[in-house]
């Protein structure tokens, strides 16, 4: 497990999407595929919460599978102004769109595959 330090330094060598991705999981304890899974209508700016109802496994978009991993986590509000940055910076910013969808892949999900939406 890495210190708050060695998060810092090690986000500060980050940009945009993969600094966003990992200060979320470092701040909220979200597994890769519960990040991957987010979408921004799971975003909730005025509570400060996410909504967590997708995980990405093995390359396959599931619901989270029990209550407990269904339940809203909190975010800080400086992770939700950085969320809010990255929302406002990036081309798929809708409610329907992969919170970190790629433009390569133009934020689609046709298949249901992780790695046609794009996902990091």
């Amino acid at each position: 497990m890495l210190s708050p330090e060695q998060i810092k330094l090690f986000l500060e060598k980050l940009v945009d999407l993969p600094k966003t991705a990992v200060l979320l999981g470092a701040s909220t304890g979200l597994r890769v595929g519960e990040i991957l899974g987010l979408k921004w209508e799971d975003v909730d700016f005025e509570t400060l919460e996410l909504r967590v109802t997708r995980d990405v496994v093995k390359q396959r978009i599931e619901r989270c599978k029990t209550e407990a991993s269904r339940k809203p986590v909190p975010i800080g509000a400086e992770v939700a102004e950085i969320l809010f940055a990255w929302r406002s910076r990036c081309a798929y910013n809708q409610p329907a769109d992969w919170v970190f969808a790629s433009p390569a892949k133009k934020g689609n999900s046709r298949t249901g595959r992780a790695r046609s939406t794009g996902c990091i």
